[in-house]
Order: C-alpha cells, then structure tokens, then sequence
C-alpha cells in the first residue's frame, strides 16, 4: 500500500511569508497620516475661525461698552440736573406753603368790623374797638371780683340780672385780643351784646368776657337853637352803662371762614384763598 507523506513544516512557512508581505503592505499605505492631518488642519482652522470670531465679538463689545460708559455719564448728568431741579421745586413749594399759611392766618379788620357791626343790638352804643397785644397780667388775674357796697344808692347798684365786672385772666397767646367799649342803655342790653358776639366766627366766643360796666351819667349834650338865655330848658338824660369786653380773636383760618369773609364783602382776601385752593396750596 501507498503512504502519504504531506510535510507541513514547508507549508507553514509559505503561509507566514504571505502574512508577513500582507502586513508589511499595510503599514506602508499613507492615507491614515493624510485623514489624520487633514482632521488636525480642520481643528486648527476652526479653533482660528473661532478665536478670530471671538476677537471680533470682544472688540464690538468693548466699543459698545465704550458708547454705553458715555451714555451713562450723560444720564448722570442729566439726573444731577434733575435733582437739582427738584430741590428748587421744593423750595419753591414750602416757600409757596409758607405764604399760603401767612393769607391762611389773616383776618382782615374790615371783615371783624362788618360782622361786629352787623351785631350790635338795639340799645348799644359802640365807641371804639382796638386790637390789644398779648401780654400776662398776673395781678389782674389774682384780683378778687370787687362786691357791691350795702351802702350803695339803689340808683348806683346794677339791677337784677347785671353783669359784675369780671377780672379777665389773660393768657399768654400768639394772636393779639380785641377790646369793644361804649355805652349802653341797661346792663340788659350789654349782657345782649356779648351774647351776641359769642356767635362770631372771627372771635373766639369762650374768651370774650365783660372786663367793665357801670351806670354813668349820660354824657349826651343836648343844645337848643333859638331859645332866649331867659328861656334856658333843663334836660335830664337817663343814666346809661359804660362797658368794655374783650376777648380773642378766632383760632378759625382764613380758608375755614371763606363763606363769612365773603358774607362782609372782605371779597380780596376771599379771592385770594380760592386762587390758593385752586392751585392745590390750600386744601378745600
């Protein structure tokens, strides 16, 4: 019989001869190395691409950064005028307060004396009204009320219902007081009187007091025309009161009192708080 002999040693190295070449062809081809640079020429094209962007951007920044940094001075500018405006807006308000507050505190004369006028009774004689300044008089206000004399005359004594005259205890006050003298013809009459200027919206009716009344002789003259000095007639007036109140003006403003400032024709200062509330300085 045949025997085969099949030497695989030969066989062998035939095949790692081939494997050998192929390997070596491998590692010779150059397109790894070209796809590798190509890829690093990209990365660095595009880092460049982005840093030269980015240095764009900056430099547009910094510039708009320099326009607003101008803006801003501008505005700061600006802000300090406005400030400054304001200020003198509210000096000019507190200044326009201030005057509003000197018309809002006055009480003109001739509307006291219309209203005093328009409430003088029958009966009342009024001869002088005078504005007293505020001062403290301790030793009236420690006087006693003086009592009539058991001795007196009846003719002399005030009659039932009289006013005794009363020590006024001033106080010490910003506003100056009013005094009201005359005559009149019962004490009747000038208790009337008070009572009457009680209801005044320029005077405070709490303080207003009778200070002095007495029973005086009339010091009415009576003449007659045409009478011969053999023929001389003798008249004998009634006795009459002479009286004196005082008391304080109105803490009322001008604004509360419009309506009666209108009321006795005191038409300029009336006008001038309505400007005032017109214009927003007095509230209504």
């Amino acid at each position: 019989m045949y025997g085969l002999d099949v030497n695989f040693l030969n066989d062998r190295a035939q095949r790692q001869t081939e494997a050998g070449l192929k390997s070596t062809a491998v590692k010779d081809d150059p397109r790894p190395y070209y796809i590798g640079g190509g890829v690093a020429l990209a990365l660095l094209a595009a880092v460049g691409g982005a840093w030269f962007l980015l240095n764009g951007q900056n430099a547009e920044l910094e510039k708009r950064q320099a326009e607003l940094d101008g803006q801003l001075v501008a505005l700061q500018a600006q802000l300090g005028e406005v400030q400054n405006v304001s200020q003198q807006v509210s000096q000019i308000e507190s200044e326009n307060q201030a005057l509003a507050t000197v018309f809002d505190q006055i009480k003109p004369w001739s509307a006291v004396l219309q209203d005093v006028r328009d409430r003088v009774p029958n009966g009342i004689q009024l001869d002088k009204i005078e504005q007293l300044a505020p001062t403290v008089d301790p030793a009236a206000a420690a006087a006693p009320a003086p009592s009539p004399s058991p001795s007196a005359s009846p003719e002399a004594s005030p009659a039932a219902g009289a006013p005794a005259t009363v020590p006024v205890e001033t106080v010490p006050t910003s506003q100056p007081r009013i005094s009201l003298s005359g005559k009149a013809r019962s004490f009747n009459d000038v208790n009337d009187f008070l009572l009457t200027l009680q209801q005044s919206p320029f005077l405070k009716g709490e303080d207003l007091k009778i200070v002095q009344s007495e029973l005086i002789d009339n010091p009415t003259q009576v003449e007659f025309t045409g009478q011969s000095a053999s023929g001389e007639i003798t008249v004998e007036l009634p006795k009459v009161v002479e009286y004196t109140i005082e008391g304080d003006f109105s803490d009322m403003t001008a604004s509360e009192l419009l309506q009666d400032l209108e009321r006795t024709l005191s038409v300029g200062l009336a006008a001038r708080i309505q400007a005032l509330r017109d214009r927003g300085v007095l509230k209504p």
